[in-house]
């Protein structure tokens, strides 16, 4: 298993790299749901980045993840985490990429986003009680809605690609 570099990903998917960052930079920065409890926010990012790491798999996956959630924090209150959602939402990413994306069965999305929403949701606790200094019991209220906010990710991701497998397979492989 080697490392997934640039240099692996095909020209055409620097674009899809681009129109999958953007939209999940929209997606994270402009459709919030406020957390009154801590001040964060539930969002539909996760649903992008699924999206574009099932269809595209985990080089995709990995690079949408990370440039635009990192791209709505730096252009948010909330500037101080795009480091750690860089790294976090670009792991989750590649993870479900490199679950779901090879066979396209429901299982295996399924899979994935779980795999990756785990990893979303462990990375954002342990940063918020190792480098943030949030008691873990503040921290712990934000898990379940980030659980929630996977868990509706995925169901829009997985909806969405089974309805649009055929037509995506037509464009990228003709």
């Amino acid at each position: 298993m080697g490392v997934i570099t640039l240099t692996k990903i095909k020209s055409k998917n620097i674009g899809i790299v681009a129109v999958f960052s953007a939209l999940a930079f929209v997606a994270t920065r402009f459709l919030q749901i406020p957390i009154l409890q801590t001040g964060g926010y539930l969002n539909f990012g996760e649903a992008i980045i699924y999206i574009a790491a099932i269809f595209f798999g985990p080089a995709v996956g990995g690079l949408v993840g990370a440039i635009g959630p990192a791209l709505a924090d730096v252009t948010s209150p909330y500037a101080a985490f795009a480091p750690f959602t860089f790294m976090i939402k670009g792991l989750e990413g590649f993870i479900v990429g490199k679950i779901s994306s090879s066979t396209q069965s429901k299982v295996t999305k399924i899979l994935g986003v779980v795999a990756g929403g785990s990893i979303m949701v462990i990375g954002y606790f342990i940063v918020e009680i190792s480098i943030f200094l949030i008691p873990p019991p503040v921290a712990l209220i934000e898990v379940p809605f980030n659980i929630f906010q996977f868990i509706v990710g995925g169901i829009i991701a997985i909806v969405i690609t089974e309805r649009l497998k055929k037509s995506v397979d037509r464009i990228m492989y003709r």
